[in-house]
């Protein structure tokens, strides 16, 4: 399982990373063609917003709870006394877990609902937004099992929630 876990974390890093690569080069080529040439990319704005931005969010979403990525304020918590600690970190993580289910589950209702949207790329051709709600479904069920785990690796400080990320 665990092992099961840790391939689908890189794979949904690497669609994340490589979103990010493409963005960057479609935005690029898009600028360059509507300066140099006068000719933009057509969709490039639409596939930019409604496609590669939403794998790169919802994707890069594991990555960042991973490493510790989270706001945290910790002026309060960090004199808290050890033995009160431990409950609210539980707490913590567990509320954690209720909140993006209950995000999985709003998403995933309005992303049902609004199946056969589509953009108008040319008179000819209508680019289905589907796609992109499902990465949104997908990415919050995956962070929601990983918080869900992580609940038992709170004793031990390895709960992506409190691990301190790297500045």
């Amino acid at each position: 399982m665990n092992r099961l876990i840790k391939l689908i974390e890189k794979i949904f890093t690497f669609l994340s990373i490589a979103s990010a690569f493409i963005m960057v080069l479609l935005t690029a080529a898009d600028a360059m063609g509507r300066y140099f040439l006068n000719q933009p990319i057509t969709g490039a704005y639409e596939i930019t917003e409604n496609y590669l931005m939403v794998f790169l969010v919802y994707f890069a979403l594991v990555y960042a709870y991973r490493e510790g990525a989270n706001i945290r304020v910790t002026i309060l918590f960090s004199r808290f006394p050890l033995r009160i600690k431990l409950p609210v970190q539980y707490f913590v993580q567990f509320f954690s877990v209720l909140f993006i289910l209950f995000l999985f589950l709003s998403a995933t209702k309005i992303n049902l609902s609004r199946f056969d949207e589509a953009i108008e790329l040319t008179k000819k051709i209508d680019l289905p937004l589907w796609p992109s709600y499902i990465i949104i479904s997908i990415g919050l069920f995956f962070l929601c099992i990983l918080i869900f785990l992580d609940l038992w690796k709170v004793k031990k400080g390895e709960s992506g929630l409190f691990k301190e990320g790297e500045s």
